[in-house]
């Protein structure tokens, strides 16, 4: 019985192999096939701007490139949750090529943290000391605010700290604050 069940499991093996091995086999190729794929592979090809490609060894290097997207830069901007709760993080881009106070402030009102219209009357970064002077701000004694906007400019700017002023006049200087899913409305008063 067992010489029956090894030639078995013999005869489907060697089965299996000759099935493989087929369908491994290369097939013969059309010369007329071979022959439209190679005059393709050296016809002059052209970008949607009507640039000529020129096509090297399988790669394409470009005449003129194109770009067809506008620099913008990530941002991380902190808002207040649905529920006045706590903090969310948000990802999103700003355009232009850097960092931009005016910009990021517009993102904020974009995205409800700020009311819009906020002008920057001034920014300053030096040695990680941020100093902000908004044109206006409805809600300076919001705390939440506060810290959406502090922990927003701190964390883009790799700063240390933000020193916020409305209109000239200092409402304060604030740090990033590391615990920021875990804080609430509540425990800043």
């Amino acid at each position: 019985m067992k010489k029956f069940a090894n030639l078995a499991a013999g005869l489907v093996l060697t089965a299996a192999l000759a099935v493989s091995v087929t369908a491994c086999t290369p097939t013969k190729n059309n010369p007329a096939q071979a022959a439209a794929q190679s005059a393709h592979d050296h016809e002059p090809s052209t970008t949607p701007d009507g640039a000529a490609v020129e096509t090297v060894d399988g790669a394409e290097e470009k005449k003129n490139m194109v770009v067809t997207e506008d620099p913008a830069v990530t941002v991380c901007v902190y808002s207040m949750k649905d529920d006045h709760s706590g903090l969310k993080q948000n990802m999103d881009t700003i355009d232009g090529e850097e960092l931009d106070a005016q910009k990021l402030i517009d993102k904020m009102a974009e995205l409800g943290v700020l009311e819009k219209d906020i002008k920057v009357n001034s920014f300053e970064n030096k040695d990680g000391v941020l100093t902000l002077d908004l044109s206006s701000l409805e809600k300076k004694d919001d705390r939440l605010l506060l810290l959406a906007i502090s922990n927003t400019f701190v964390q883009n700017y790799d700063a240390k700290t933000l020193k916020l002023k409305v209109d000239g006049k200092e409402v304060g200087e604030m740090e990033f604050v590391k615990k920021w899913k875990e804080i609430s409305a509540d425990q800043l008063k």
